[in-house]
């Protein structure tokens, strides 16, 4: 059975478009955390994970025994679901306080969860986190990098969507909108009523500044699908509007990063974090100054 499990994992991993890179050793770091900050927040678990009901199972595939994850309560079929005992039942999209005492948490971290929320959840989300983390504490953020994406087309980089690579019929254009702006791709069954043909992406992109054609896009992805379709991307992320976001939440001290980069040590454990599709990502982290 747990091969099974694992084989419809990775298969599932794959078909999203990410992979996990193999641990070389299984790290056990509780002693690191409680040399950093102290014996009570480690047995309180207050370092959080949060997720959008994304990807792979609660809590997006990290469950480190330090950690709690906050994550939509959804059915994950041969996956992880959530477990009361251990885990917070939060939904992003509904934009409601996350539980959480304030100035509590210890390092707040997300990866693949923003691309799967409004922007206005997403604003939200960071008010909540800027609210819960201690002072001086770091908030890491790993999304998609749309601007790769953009590259990729522009330079015919097949090869970029790795993900389609066992289906070469479908389009660059396609392929493109189908990673931030996925209900509105003619590549999603169930999608929105009027997807973009191949012809109107390359004309909206051409007619339009550039992030005006991506707000343009996304708008064709409305909440109810994805409150139907938690797996499928409804926004898209650059370096620029991603510190945007973060400052408009009240951080100021924000940076970009790098997989194994982060200026906490404990996250520089890839067992664990940083370990997911690193050529499409974008990592950046912010201060609670």
């Amino acid at each position: 059975m747990k091969k099974l499990i694992k084989r419809n994992a990775v298969r599932l991993i794959s078909e999203a478009g990410y992979f996990i890179k193999p641990h070389i050793e299984n790290r056990n770091d509780r002693e690191h955390y409680i040399k950093l900050f102290g014996l009570e927040s480690v047995e309180k678990r207050r370092f959080y994970n949060i997720s959008a009901g994304g990807h792979f199972d609660f809590g997006c595939g990290i469950h480190h025994p330090c950690w709690t994850n906050v994550d939509m309560d959804r059915k994950w079929r041969l996956a992880k679901c959530y477990d009361p005992e251990r885990d917070i039942a939060h939904d992003l999209l509904t934009c409601t306080p996350i539980p959480i005492e304030s100035n509590s948490a210890e390092i707040v971290h997300s990866r693949l969860t923003i691309e799967h929320i409004t922007d206005e959840a997403v604003l939200f989300m960071f008010k909540e986190v800027k609210r819960i983390l201690k002072k001086g504490a770091i908030f890491r953020v790993h999304t998609i990098n749309t601007d790769l994406d953009y590259r990729a087309l522009k330079n015919n980089d097949r090869e970029f969507f790795f993900w389609f690579r066992n289906n070469p019929s479908i389009s660059l254009e396609q392929a493109f909108l189908e990673h931030f702006a996925a209900n509105a791709s003619t590549l999603t069954p169930d999608g929105a009523e009027n997807p973009f043909s191949d012809e109107e992406i390359r004309s909206v992109l051409a007619t339009k500044k550039y992030e005006d054609a991506l707000d343009y896009f996304t708008s064709r992805c409305p909440v109810e699908l994805q409150n139907k379709y938690r797996n499928r991307h409804m926004n898209w992320w650059n370096p620029e509007k991603l510190h945007r976001m973060l400052s408009m939440a009240g951080f100021k001290t924000i940076y970009l990063s790098q997989p194994e980069q982060s200026a906490c040590p404990v996250l520089r454990n890839d067992n664990y974090f940083d370990n997911m599709t690193n050529r499409t990502m974008l990592y950046m982290e912010a201060v609670n100054d």
